[in-house]
């Protein structure tokens, strides 16, 4: 009988080429656009049937009054942001080859000039800043805004609204059906003031990126470098949150997107690890360190 040995530092070696195979090796590199069109819902009464896009700010909102700017009714409000992803997959195209990167990060870059907890905006639309938890939520359905009419100030469409969203028998009442849960973030409340300039001083309008989770959905669109609709509301009874729209100069939603080269890896099957388990035992790797393994032939 022949005996083969194998001395156990090189096998180690031979079997995280494997495992580093399957990770992959490459940098990652990363792109970035601004939003294609945003917006915000608010039961309001005076506004529950209102486009509110292109007011410079938009909000997520816990059920809140605002009794310093005079408002009793306490209202609801969510953001929606939409990005095209069609740039992003050219330059990953051009960069890895077609198809060839996945998709390792995103994250979205929101701004606010009003900040500060317990100081109002100087618009009474708006509840007052609170610290709290939020959600973001992926959905697939577009139909919300026209890339062609949305222009530079992002504009939804004209009959986007609470009322056609939430009321019976809106004209979207499915929007978003089948959302993928992004994440749950927290929203401390800072320092901007409202006055701050955002266009002269970049970042200077408190600038937060909140890293999302990766969603089948959410990759598959990117892949086909299709546009992204993304859905913020409170997810606790205290978050008020001010997002500055695609109308405050400076302050324009952000989406930040990163890949690496080769599609994404596979994971090994649960058999190939027992293989190699079982291997590493016949080789003796069980028995007392140092002891070079033997495998009978």
């Amino acid at each position: 009988m022949n005996t083969l040995r194998f001395k156990q530092p090189v096998l180690v070696l031979a079997i995280g080429a494997v495992v580093m195979g399957q990770a992959g090796m490459a940098a990652a590199s990363t792109l970035s656009v601004e939003a294609t069109s945003d917006t915000f819902l608010t039961n309001a009464t005076a506004q529950a049937n209102s486009d509110m896009s292109s007011f410079g700010a938009m909000m997520i909102s816990s059920p809140q009054s605002d009794i310093p700017q005079g408002i009793t009714q306490v209202r609801t409000m969510e953001n929606l942001v939409a990005y095209s992803t069609s740039s992003i997959k050219s330059g990953f195209d051009t960069q890895y080859g077609a198809g060839n990167w996945h998709v390792t990060d995103v994250q979205l870059k929101w701004y606010t000039n009003f900040d500060i907890e317990g100081v109002p905006a100087n618009n009474n639309q708006f509840n007052i800043p609170h610290s709290g938890n939020f959600g973001i939520s992926y959905f697939s359905n577009d139909t919300w805004f026209n890339p062609v009419t949305a222009g530079v100030t992002g504009l939804a469409k004209s009959n986007l609204s609470w009322n056609s969203v939430y009321g019976s028998g809106g004209a979207y009442n499915n929007l978003f059906a089948g959302q993928e849960s992004s994440g749950t973030f927290f929203y401390p409340t800072g320092t901007a003031n409202g006055t701050t300039d955002c266009f002269t001083v970049a970042d200077s309008c408190a600038p937060r990126y909140w890293d999302l989770s990766l969603t089948p959905g959410l990759i598959g669109d990117i892949l086909a470098g299709d546009y992204l609709s993304f859905h913020g509301y409170a997810a606790d009874n205290q978050v008020v949150y001010l997002i500055n729209q695609m109308t405050k100069p400076g302050a324009h939603p952000q989406i930040f997107i990163s890949a690496e080269a080769n599609p994404a890896a596979v994971p090994l099957p649960g058999a190939v690890w027992l293989f190699l388990s079982a291997f590493l035992s016949v080789l003796g790797f069980s028995k007392r360190p140092g002891a070079p393994g033997r495998l009978a032939v």
